[in-house]
């Protein structure tokens, strides 16, 4: 089946978190968390679904009521909302937002849409990136965090909405830690002459091209419970 929302993947970011969820691998990616997940998405027994964060399911097993849909979301997004990579549980509720990348250039830019679609996703993303990292909404600034790095800015504003619901309601976790996820030596991409061949790389592309762009930088982003993985497939059973 082709990379979609739905059934085993063929190559690349996709297939490699299906098999990191398997319960034969999960022992990986809880090593370098220090934590015990529970994968909600991608499961084999749900044929690998992917979510969307206002999806009834998911909603109903994160705790978030219809009121509260309604409440925090309604100016926040417009749908239909970004699917995701993965989302897990971790222990003492904590929850683990997951955005998966094999290669530079599945970090891809943003097009612009529906003029007041985009008009509520990049308030949201500004607004975002000023309240956690003081960045101002200026052409530049708005070009590099709603389109160029769309992939990256729009889980932050995620990650952040759902850790304010965490914080004033009764819902079933109680963080949320947003994993930027980079798969290392991914060979579906070897013939492609994409593939990754070191953690290195992926640090250099984040820290010396992405972040400067950002105007952020590591720290920060750990500070708000945003981290970056680099792991190894090698360690993986396929």
């Amino acid at each position: 089946m082709s990379n979609t929302s739905i059934g085993l993947a063929t190559k690349g970011s996709k297939l490699a978190i299906q098999r990191l969820s398997l319960k034969k691998n999960t022992h990986v990616i809880n090593e370098i968390l220090d934590d015990d997940l529970t994968w909600i998405s991608p499961r084999e027994e749900d044929n690998y679904r992917e979510y969307r964060m206002n999806s009834p399911i998911l909603l109903e097993q994160l705790g978030i009521t219809q009121t509260l849909k309604k409440q925090y979301f309604k100016d926040f997004w417009p749908s239909p909302q970004p699917e995701w990579d993965g989302i897990a549980i971790g222990r003492n509720q904590k929850l683990y937002l997951f955005e998966a990348k094999s290669h530079f250039r599945e970090i891809v830019p943003a097009k612009e849409g529906n003029p007041l679609n985009d008009q509520l996703k990049h308030g949201t993303i500004m607004r975002t990136a000023h309240n956690l990292f003081g960045i101002k909404d200026t052409p530049g600034n708005h070009k590099t965090w709603c389109f160029d790095y769309y992939q990256i800015s729009n889980r932050i504003a995620f990650q952040q909405k759902l850790k304010e619901i965490s914080l004033s309601n009764d819902v079933n976790y109680k963080d949320v830690v947003m994993v930027f996820l980079n798969f290392v030596n991914d060979r579906t991409w070897e013939a492609d002459k994409e593939m990754v061949g070191s953690e290195k790389e992926w640090d250099n592309h984040y820290d010396n091209h992405i972040f400067p762009l950002m105007g952020i930088n590591r720290d920060q982003l750990n500070s708000h419970g945003i981290c970056l993985v680099n792991l190894n497939l090698d360690k993986l059973q396929f």
